[in-house]
């Protein structure tokens, strides 16, 4: 599902991939990680090869490889949101190299990011120890998630108006 042609040619149309830090999207993942008290929060664009930062809280890196990525567990369920209290006794992940080795991840709480009904990305979190999520905490990340997904759709519609606006795009 990751390499979909639909799922991939509307990411593409997004024209977000290996763009600048936005504000908007660093404070949704700054609000995160401050809601959730973790060190890292993050929003993913799922391409074929990578999940790419479009913003990133607690780390230096702008892009990590599919074949490590925790969000390809949306890839292999139907739910939208999954939390990981303790990432080493989750079935999904006791056995992920970032989980089993550096930097030991533990928590995780990620929500789907869909356009036009396609898994374009995910709001996650993440923490180097396991906790407990608050109740009403899940209602926050459902609301960030809301918001990520309003922004990703008004790009989305503002690309697909240049694109019918210029007739080279046609």
């Amino acid at each position: 599902m990751r390499n979909s042609p639909q799922r991939l040619a509307l990411l593409r149309r997004l024209a977000l991939l290996d763009t600048s830090p936005q504000r908007v999207f660093d404070d949704l993942t700054r609000t995160l990680s401050h809601s959730f008290g973790v060190p890292v929060s993050m929003v993913n664009l799922l391409d074929e090869q990578r999940d790419w930062f479009l913003s990133c809280v607690g780390l230096p890196m702008t892009e990590s490889p599919a074949a490590t990525s925790f969000c390809e567990v949306f890839f292999r369920t139907d739910e939208d949101f999954l939390v990981a209290e303790d990432a080493a006794l989750h079935p999904a992940f006791a056995d992920h190299p970032l989980v089993k080795g550096p930097p030991h991840v533990r928590f995780y709480a990620a929500s789907r990011l869909v356009l036009n009904g396609q898994t374009v990305g995910t709001l996650c979190a993440y923490d180097f120890a396991p906790r407990r999520l608050p109740p009403g905490k899940l209602d926050e990340l459902r609301m960030l998630a809301a918001a990520a997904m309003d922004l990703l759709q008004r790009r989305f519609d503002e690309q697909a108006a240049q694109d019918s606006g210029d007739p080279a795009r046609r």
